[in-house]
């Protein structure tokens, strides 16, 4: 297995399986380039870790980066010379403690006012949801990774590893059939013609049944993190970031939990899905990194701060999968830089109203739902 990176060749055959990403998506990348993929995602001490390793010395000439690309490490560069990747403890507490007040009256007034504690929980877990998600992809901060267990583990019983491994894969292969976790929901629902043998008979439907099937979300990603944590035996993880959420919620009436976990599901659902699942599906390998997010993901443009606020951060999904380490609450202010930037090298920013994208995404789910099957 060997992968370009700076336009260096690395053997990892023997490092790959020590990789705390996992193999697979090393092997996705064989006698590929992965240069913006890898600095996309990687932190000091990892990349520190790269710098030491021998390259090797190989006749094939590694793929040279597109326009695209140079320009991109450009900016990228600016924008860390400017300070855009510091993060502020205080702007993070800013976004802790709303969940933390959430969580603590859903908790206390769950019997006395179970329905409204229902809708309190439910938003406290669709914000717990995207703040560990932005902990996770931190670098380089201690707080974060402390505060990650609680936040993500104890109020949504989610395992970081589990977590990594499969959201990794979707930043650096977005959309990419076959490779992309994120859009690979059938016999459930289908984002492409189908292959007669996954093709089911309530594919028709199924612009019909997507909502109660996205409020299933949290419930997946729950069961997904247990059977990680225990086919690996991480006895640690499993009593000691998974346990107490469960504990909490045997606490709380059974309507309340359960309501809770359903509705901070379809909360994240609503928003995770439509910046990708109507956007280009790709059956072929973009080797350029910024090309694939440009191709593939469309922002949303809230118009109020009810809905800025639902999406946490996840409006900005172009500029977050360009920079998925920067912290959120730049991304507004990087938006204009991104779109200026876009013009200038053309490439097509992508955007839609909130109900724009609602519909598009309907009707990719409908269109879907009569394309003809194919063989295979």
């Amino acid at each position: 297995m060997k992968i370009s990176i700076d336009g260096e060749w690395y053997e990892l055959d023997k490092w790959a399986p020590y990789h705390p990403g996992g193999e697979q998506i090393l092997s996705r990348f064989d006698g590929a380039d992965a240069t913006d993929h890898f600095y996309s995602l990687h932190s000091e001490k990892a990349i520190a870790q790269l710098k030491k390793m021998r390259p090797v010395d190989i006749k094939e000439m590694p793929p040279a980066p597109t326009k695209y690309d140079l320009a991109f490490r450009e900016l990228k560069a600016k924008l860390e010379a400017d300070g855009w990747y510091h993060r502020s403890m205080a702007l993070e507490l800013a976004l802790l403690l709303p969940v933390v007040a959430g969580v603590v009256w859903g908790t206390m007034y769950a019997t006395t006012y179970p329905l409204l504690s229902i809708v309190v929980l439910g938003v406290a877990m669709q914000q717990a949801g995207w703040l560990g998600h932005d902990m996770t992809h931190a670098r380089n901060s201690t707080y974060n990774d402390t505060l990650l267990r609680y936040v993500s583990g104890w109020i949504n019983g989610f395992n970081r590893d589990w977590w990594s491994d499969k959201h990794n894969t979707h930043h650096v292969l977005t959309n990419h059939i076959g490779i992309d976790p994120d859009i690979h929901n059938q016999p459930f629902l289908f984002l492409w013609a189908p292959p007669k043998s996954v093709d089911h008979h309530l594919r028709k439907y199924q612009h019909l049944y997507f909502l109660p099937l996205y409020a299933l979300l949290y419930v997946s990603w729950r069961s997904q993190s247990l059977q990680w944590a225990w086919a690996r035996r991480d006895y640690k993880m499993l009593l000691f970031t998974l346990l107490p959420g469960y504990l909490w919620l045997a606490s709380l009436p059974l309507v309340v939990s359960a309501g809770a976990v359903l509705l901070g599901g379809l909360l994240v659902a609503l928003v995770v899905t439509m910046s990708h699942e109507s956007e280009e599906m790709l059956t072929s390998r973009e080797p350029s990194f910024v090309r694939n997010q440009f191709d593939t993901t469309r922002d949303i443009l809230c118009s109020e701060p009810i809905t800025e606020y639902l999406c946490g951060g996840m409006q900005y999904q172009l500029e977050h999968h360009l920079f998925p380490t920067m912290p959120r609450y730049y991304y507004p202010k990087i938006r204009p830089i991104v779109q200026d930037w876009a013009r200038e090298v053309g490439l097509e920013y992508k955007s839609a109203s909130v109900l724009g994208i609602a519909r598009q995404h309907y009707a990719t789910l409908r269109h879907n739902a009569s394309v003809a099957a194919v063989e295979g």
